[in-house]
């Protein structure tokens, strides 16, 4: 289904202000290649999660609709598609210096950044155990669901004592 862009609902001037941001300088070589979606194990999984879709956002000026969607937290910081892209556009960057501007510009709260970044940091976590323990498991011993629900409610436990 095609967008209908409401010209003047645009910011001519978000993709000049997201290059301002720290490692966002290379944002306008990006010519559409889409080699960094195709990379994206994200994007494998989340269709809504494009980051060639969002670079298009950021190139066209749709700032508020970018800077308030969800899809902002979905990338995983894996690299691939900055490691991938022919034009050193290092979208893992951009998508950082985004959600600055969303947390800066009120679009989301601190608050609700910080859980969601340390919700990321315990998913790493899950998945360094659980890494651990499968490689460590006896072949009879790999019921994988039965290893992330015991790994999952260890992390719940550390972390209710944390607080």
């Amino acid at each position: 289904m095609a967008e209908t862009l409401n010209i003047q609902a645009l910011d001519p001037y978000f993709k000049d202000e997201v290059a301002q941001e720290p490692g966002c300088e290379h944002l306008l070589r990006c010519f559409s290649c889409g080699v960094c979606t195709a990379t994206c194990p994200v994007s494998e999984i989340e269709p809504s999660f494009s980051p060639s879709r969002i670079i298009r956002q950021v190139l066209y000026g749709l700032r508020e609709p970018l800077l308030s969607s969800p899809t902002l937290w979905y990338c995983a910081c894996c690299a691939n598609c900055s490691f991938q892209c022919p034009q050193d556009v290092r979208f893992l960057d951009i998508i950082q210096g985004l959600r600055n501007l969303a947390i800066r510009t009120g679009m989301i709260d601190e608050e609700r950044a910080a859980q969601l970044a340390r919700g990321e940091q315990l998913i790493q976590e899950l998945r360094r155990r659980f890494i651990a323990r499968v490689i460590s498991a006896s072949p009879e011993d790999l019921d994988l669901r039965a290893i992330l629900v015991q790994l999952a409610s260890e992390l719940d436990f550390a972390t209710e004592k944390e607080t």
